[in-house]
């Protein structure tokens, strides 16, 4: 038998060129972070948010990627309920599917008896089975880590800056989240002081000081201390200010604007606390929100998308909507816009996101609607959303 031996003076035609689809393919599942790093390798993956079949592919991953934060996770909806006038109660729901078909109404009778019927989450998601539930009123904003599973509740104790018989704190908590170093749960609150007057010949409230710090409480230890550090607030609407706080992977984050446009993406931005480290980081939100509209008509919501810090904007009445995802922390021009959305019928607010790319709105009469990306179709879930919240839950049997 003849052997073929190819001789050394031969050319043996070797090309470096992946094609265009493989390529894609494998970028599309890499982190959004590197992605933008890549975009310096060549021309064409500077264009690659441009590229529309790029993109495709890229917000297919997004939609369907298995993050394990939704791993066996229900979706929690707290609905405010009125009683009267002035007066609301509070229900909680675990939702087990998709489109709340399957829907539970939870016994939240233990957190209720501590902080009354008016209970807000803190946060995004539930860690480690546990959720951070505070009273609504501002005037003693009592804070509790509740396992509904277990039914077990620790009352976070007062901080001896809330102790000073000449001053009043008023405490707003920004975070709850979890040192996973340590294997110790965190809260952060910013807390501003109201100077209480006696009689004028006592002068001692004048030494007290009414500069208001930042604290952190730490479960281990079950005490606050003062963090030596200036952070931008959360500022937002009054009615929305537990929809604008997202926790991952040991980081709090929330958005913060100039008080002067609450309502809008003007001035705004992220502010990401490191739990680990308690060093904090900022990165302005995208430069690009007010090109095609009308400044006053942006508004925008914070949610998690599947594992990607992600901001939801829309304008006026809304039936469009952006969602463009965080590469990097610190980094502005990390901002990428990866979907645009027509809606068929216009929607008041986002309420939150879950797995698969689901969006939850809630309509002008308060009925709560069901976007899916994937299929770009809305659906009403038969709840009404007016004063809702959404948390991603998963039961844990963990004690406190």
């Amino acid at each position: 038998m003849e052997k073929s031996i190819t001789s050394a003076n031969e050319k043996v035609n070797v090309t470096n060129h992946i094609p265009d689809d493989i390529a894609f393919s494998i970028l599309s599942k890499l982190p959004h972070k590197s992605l933008k790093r890549f975009e310096s390798v060549s021309k064409p993956w500077s264009l690659l948010f441009q590229n529309s079949y790029f993109m495709k592919i890229y917000r297919n991953h997004i939609i369907h990627g298995n993050h394990p934060h939704y791993d066996d996770a229900s979706v929690l909806v707290r609905q405010m309920v009125p009683i009267s006038y002035v007066d609301r109660e509070t229900d909680f729901y675990l939702m087990s599917d998709d489109r709340f078909e399957n829907r539970v109404k939870m016994d939240i009778s233990l957190p209720s008896k501590e902080l009354g019927q008016n209970l807000v989450i803190v946060g995004s998601v539930s860690i480690n089975g546990i959720l951070c539930v505070c009273s609504m009123a501002t005037k003693e904003r009592k804070v509790v880590l509740w396992n509904p599973a277990t039914e077990e509740m620790k009352v976070i104790p007062r901080s001896p800056v809330e102790s000073s018989f000449y001053r009043s704190a008023k405490p707003q908590i920004h975070a709850f989240g979890y040192d996973y170093v340590r294997g110790d749960y965190k809260l952060i609150r910013y807390v501003r002081f109201d100077v209480i007057r006696y009689e004028d010949d006592d002068m001692s409230w004048h030494k007290v000081s009414l500069e208001p710090l930042w604290e952190i409480y730490s479960l281990s230890s079950n005490s606050w201390r003062v963090l030596d550090v200036k952070m931008p607030t959360l500022i937002v609407p009054l009615c929305d200010v537990e929809m604008f706080r997202v926790y991952m992977d040991g980081m709090c984050h929330w958005w913060t604007q100039e008080e002067s446009h609450l309502e809008h993406c003007y001035n705004s931005q992220l502010v990401s606390f490191d739990l680990i480290n308690e060093v904090f980081f900022t990165t302005p939100m995208p430069s690009d929100l007010y090109n095609e509209f009308s400044l006053e008509a942006v508004e925008c919501q914070l949610v998690m998308l599947n594992g990607h810090i992600a901001l939801l904007q829309y304008y006026g009445e809304m039936t469009t909507f952006q969602i463009s995802i965080l590469g990097e922390i610190g980094v502005e021009e990390s901002w990428t816009k990866i979907f645009t959305v027509k809606l068929s019928s216009s929607v008041r607010r986002p309420i939150g996101a879950a797995k698969k790319g689901n969006i939850y709105f809630a309509k002008e009469d308060g009925e709560m609607v069901h976007f899916d990306l994937d299929t770009q179709m809305m659906k009403e879930l038969g709840v009404k959303g007016w004063n809702c919240q959404m948390v991603i839950y998963k039961e844990s049997l963990l004690s406190i």
